[in-house]
């Protein structure tokens, strides 16, 4: 089967170009007998309606050159597992593979700008947004998929046509053994950073946000001892003295600052399913709920979201919010999802996908809050010394 992976099929009917958002977050921890996992949050301007997406060897993909043509053509030589969105199907936005290679696509407004259009040669090119398909399906390490972009694939600057604009975003890249690498177009160049904190969120570039570490070099997971100021003594009375003054908003300056400092404070699990349940824990205090991200726009609906119209009163909408999170095992190989709706972890064992087996399959998403109800689980009390 062969996959234009350029989804033409998709429009949207808009008077204005669209203005978007997008908080996500990305991390990694490493659990005490060696796993290496990755976690990431997706949030972004309108609902992605995503599945997971397994794209099993062989798959014969086709990339895009600009002005809608036919670019890179290439053949899976590994499975994938991965989260996609309704408006792209075929591809993934976050994903790993069968050899514990793991990437993921965040948004860089502003900054993005991709490789010189006019120069793109048809038979090297790809979008932007089909970067994570075609390194995840043909490379096994970080470095093969650096290699892959410095060499094989040229990423033209041209437009997303479901977003009618170009897709700005940049990729975090990691592997089995734990190095992550951040891969970002500036200024028309790939530009490769090693990523030794190994979190990433959004704009600026990732640079900026290393040096903007040092700003808070002073916080700490450790309570402050009270404090002798001449005759007066300032008691510390609660816990987290240490941490006072880590940002707390959503932007993704703030965001990076406190995903670098708890990935690097948590206690390590002692297992990698500990360290999957403890990085669920840490995700946990990124997640952006319905009304904490809201935009001041004109005609703006639950569906549409971040989209405007040309006309109307300006309103206060939601933008952003938390549409899901997902794990990565890159030691185990096992992925992990919850929906914002959902709240279930749902695990999928790359191991058991079958990516022998031709033609792209979808698995829908838990996306529905259905607690369980236990009442009828009641057992009697055992009481001591009984």
């Amino acid at each position: 089967m062969k996959l234009f992976v350029t989804p033409l099929i998709v429009a949207f009917a808009m008077a204005a170009l669209p203005v978007r958002s997008s908080a996500c977050t990305a991390f990694q921890l490493q659990s005490k007998d060696g796993a290496n996992i990755y976690f990431r949050s997706m949030e972004f301007g309108f609902p992605f309606n995503s599945k997971a997406l397994i794209i099993p060897r062989g798959t014969d993909y086709t990339g895009t050159a600009p002005g809608g043509k036919p670019g890179l053509k290439w053949k899976t030589k590994y499975g994938v597992v991965g989260v996609n969105v309704d408006i792209a199907p075929t591809i993934v936005a976050d994903g790993q593979n069968e050899k514990g290679l793991a990437i993921g696509m965040l948004y860089l407004p502003g900054y993005s700008q991709y490789q010189d259009a006019a120069a793109a040669p048809a038979d090297k090119t790809i979008g932007s947004w089909e970067v994570l398909v075609y390194l995840l399906g043909m490379c096994a390490s970080v470095d093969e998929a650096v290699a892959a972009l410095q060499n094989d694939v040229y990423v033209a600057q041209q437009e997303f046509v479901p977003l009618k604009e170009v897709l700005p975003v940049h990729y975090w890249i990691g592997d089995n053994t734990g190095k992550v690498v951040i891969a970002e177009y500036v200024g028309g160049k790939l530009v490769i950073h090693d990523a030794p904190l190994g979190t990433l969120t959004n704009s600026p570039p990732y640079d900026w946000h290393e040096i903007n570490v040092g700003n808070y070099v002073d916080l700490s997971p450790v309570n402050v001892p009270e404090r002798i100021l001449g005759k007066f003594t300032s008691v510390n009375y609660g816990q987290g003295s240490g941490a006072i003054g880590l940002p707390g908003d959503m932007s993704p300056p703030s965001r990076f600052i406190r995903a670098s400092l708890f990935s690097h404070w948590a206690t390590p699990g002692e297992t990698a399913n500990d360290s999957v349940n403890l990085g669920f824990h840490i995700l946990n205090t990124f997640d952006i709920f319905n009304g904490a991200i809201q935009s001041d726009t004109a005609d703006q609906t639950a569906n549409t979201k971040a989209f405007l119209s040309s006309s109307g009163q300006p309103k206060l909408v939601n933008t952003d919010t938390t549409e899901w999170i997902v794990a990565h095992d890159r030691t185990n190989l096992k992925t992990y999802v919850r929906t914002y709706n959902g709240l279930a972890i749902q695990v999928i064992d790359l191991a058991k996908a079958n990516f022998d087996e031709p033609g792209l399959r979808t698995i829908d998403l838990q996306n529905d809050f259905a607690p369980e109800d236990i009442t009828g689980r009641g057992k009697p009390l055992a009481r001591p010394g009984s």
